[in-house]
């Protein structure tokens, strides 16, 4: 196993469980996790569950034939996802978000954690030197 596939594996993994945290029952979500959540705040987060577990799939899948394309798109998922994620936390500081000790912890994970996802996607992009499966036919 390369690299690339060892990253896609751990993607897969990783993105899996935030996937099971995602979908979790809404009268759960609050005392297990500490996120304080309306209708819609539920809503949208079984929406990206739904997401999480595909893109799992995707890197799980891909992880013997990885397609460098694939693993980017999933790379620069994990820096935009860390980004939004400290970029929310200062824009909305004043209005309560991630109030609890569960969502601080959760975040302060979070964040360095999908920069080093993104990180070790790009690494094994850029050493795998040329193209796993150039052809997306092959996929």
């Amino acid at each position: 196993m390369n690299r690339l596939s060892r990253a896609l594996a751990l993607v897969a993994v990783v993105e899996a469980a935030y996937a099971v945290v995602a979908l979790t029952p809404p009268g759960l979500v609050e005392p297990l996790y500490g996120f304080r959540l309306d209708a819609d705040g539920h809503w949208t987060l079984k929406l990206l569950g739904v997401s999480l577990a595909v893109q799992a799939a995707i890197a799980w899948l891909l992880r013997r034939q990885p397609h460098r394309g694939i693993a980017g798109a999933l790379a620069a998922y994990q820096f935009g996802s860390a980004t939004v994620d400290w970029m929310m936390w200062l824009a909305l500081r004043d209005d309560g978000i991630f109030a609890t000790t569960q969502a601080k912890v959760a975040i302060v994970a979070a964040i360095p954690s999908h920069y080093l996802l993104g990180s070790l996607l790009t690494v094994a992009i850029v050493t795998a030197g040329r193209p796993v499966t150039g052809d997306v036919r092959a996929l």
